[in-house]
């Protein structure tokens, strides 16, 4: 087998491997490798993967998105206050 299609079917087995880690490890530990995942390919954080990290993952402080550190409308403001 090439090459490219031994290291697709790696990647493949490493993403399907995480999908069922989460029952095994914890989802502390999904949600700091998520985390890790968004610093390194620099996606965007949402207010909704904010939500998920905190409350589903129980993660202490984890990122905030741009509309919390920095609110600019009301509707952000009084959101950022809540959460």
């Amino acid at each position: 087998m090439e090459w490219w299609i031994q290291a697709a079917i790696a990647v493949v087995g490493y993403l399907l491997g995480m999908a069922f880690a989460g029952s095994f490890l914890g989802r502390k530990w999904m949600g700091t490798v998520d985390i890790a995942l968004h610093k390194l390919f620099k996606i965007k954080i949402t207010t909704s993967k904010y939500l998920y990290w905190k409350h589903f993952c129980g993660m202490g402080n984890p990122p905030r998105p741009k509309n919390l550190k920095n609110p600019m409308n009301l509707t952000e403001k009084i959101l950022s206050r809540f959460l």
